[in-house]
């Protein structure tokens, strides 16, 4: 079989091989962990070197070094009923007698929410090619994961009076868990913040609403940059006189920018580090940046956390998950009238 014919089959399977959740157990495993059925001397030797160098390399921008995900190989004769329930799992299996490599990507097999990942490989040099092309798609397919898991779980810890003035005032459906607040309300703005009582520790999540103008400068990397700056020099003061959250210089560390496909509509990412003028806090960053078109409006959803004594991409990947359950009333209802219209329809036998 052809390369071409395998990336291809590859691209098709990534997008194309979902499972029904329903009867499934709870995935269980920690947030952000992942199963990764080696055997010893493969885990031991340069195929695992080459997992741990796609999936355990450092969370970008975090002040400290975090892997991206936390590993655990299991031996495949190990690998029983006890791991089948974690939410990410990875089966790597090298066999000489395969003519080339293949990856599998299924949803929810034995829990929910579950991804688990299968690449066969006929060694090395080709397990290391299925990474390289691939690594970017198989770390957002568990980055995917690891948001549902959050966003279900938000859902079990609805906090109505949140979410109702977010929709009621801005026209926008954010899945807000328990234990976050409004701490300010504009007319084109609101900070959704989470405090802690005995512990420092900063949650927020910034909403601003924009006119939409052009989209050359709307989505400019620095016009983003400078935006962010703008939004939290005014709302985002320190504890000190004249104190205020700014991101750092662009020779420190300039903010990264990508852009995503942000639930099937298009947006620009950037991430980076936040520090406090005129006072000693600062922490990670990320922020979004997409088109409400059914509004003509422009949707700026921003990030941070304040965490001295805790890591923090865990923190950080919440607070992800929170702006990943964003939708717009107006499209939600479509929704679910088109849903409503399909069930009444004969089916197809």
């Amino acid at each position: 079989m052809s390369k071409i014919y395998i990336l291809l089959a590859v691209i098709l399977f990534f997008g194309s091989c979902e499972t029904e959740p329903r009867g499934k157990p709870s995935a269980s495993g920690r947030t952000s962990e992942m199963v990764v059925i080696m055997d010893n001397n493969q885990w031991e030797g340069e195929p695992g070197e080459l997992v741990r160098h796609t999936f355990s390399a450092a969370q970008p921008m975090l002040p400290q070094q975090e892997p991206m995900f936390d590993l655990r190989p299991i031996k495949r004769e190990n690998f029983s009923n006890l791991f089948e329930t974690h939410r990410n799992i990875l089966d790597v299996v090298l066999d000489e007698t395969l003519e080339d490599y293949r990856v599998e990507t299924r949803e929810d097999v034995w829990s929910y929410p579950q991804r688990v990942v299968r690449i066969y490989a006929p060694n090395v040099n080709e397990l290391d090619s299925v990474l390289l092309t691939h690594e970017e798609r198989l770390i957002e397919l568990y980055l995917e994961n690891e948001r549902r898991r959050l966003i279900n779980s938000f859902e079990m810890m609805s906090n109505p009076d949140v979410r109702n003035k977010l929709r009621d005032r801005y026209e926008v459906e954010l899945k807000v868990p328990e234990g976050y607040f409004l701490a300010k309300e504009k007319e084109n703005f609101a900070w959704v913040r989470r405090a802690g009582v005995d512990q420092d520790l900063e949650m927020g999540l910034l909403l601003t609403i924009l006119p939409y103008t052009d989209p050359d400068k709307d989505f400019d990397f620095d016009v983003i940059w400078s935006r962010r700056d703008s939004i939290t020099k005014e709302h985002i003061p320190g504890e000190l006189p004249d104190s205020y959250m700014t991101t750092y210089e662009e020779d420190d560390f300039p903010p990264l920018k990508r852009e995503i496909d942000f639930k099937g509509r298009y947006a620009v990412e950037l991430r980076g580090l936040w520090k406090m003028h005129g006072d000693f806090m600062g922490g990670p960053f990320v922020n979004y940046t997409m088109v409400d078109e059914d509004n003509d409006r422009l949707i700026n959803l921003d990030v941070f956390v304040w965490a001295p004594d805790f890591d923090k991409r865990d923190y950080i990947r919440q607070l992800e998950a929170l702006v990943y359950s964003l939708e717009f009333p107006e499209e939600e209802e479509e929704v679910h009238e088109e849903e409503e219209l399909a069930a009444t329809e004969p089916g197809e036998l």
